[in-house]
């Protein structure tokens, strides 16, 4: 009896994706996420599993480049007092996608100044 690994199961699953002209054609039209995305997950699980990895990790280094070319713009010679806690304080800030509704939060305070 011959034991499969996982990479004898993704080399199949590999074959049998070449061998399908529907999912050649369906590469071909689709950007790469959703062509991955619409396979099915009974039949190319393994590659499916493999795709999520490969992709993922170019999220990740995009957001670290993205934060190290920011630490580096604010921490710089000329903002050599600039603490450890506000640098941390502006990489979440300049790092996130979330975006805080300033109407609300000005109209939920009793008294601003808005020359401070």
């Amino acid at each position: 009896m011959i034991k499969t690994t996982q990479h004898d199961h993704l080399q199949l699953e590999l074959i049998e994706l070449q061998c399908g002209a529907e999912c050649r054609s369906r590469h071909q039209q689709l950007p790469l996420v959703n062509f991955y995305r619409q396979l099915d997950k009974g039949r190319f699980q393994e590659i499916r599993t493999f795709a999520k990895k490969m992709l993922s990790l170019f999220g990740s280094t995009y957001l670290c480049e993205k934060t190290f070319s920011v630490m580096n713009i604010n921490k710089n010679r000329l903002r050599t007092r600039l603490s450890d806690s506000h640098l941390r304080d502006i990489l979440r800030i300049k790092t996130t996608v979330f975006e805080p509704d300033l109407a609300y939060l000005l109209q939920s305070r009793s008294q601003y100044h808005p020359s401070h």
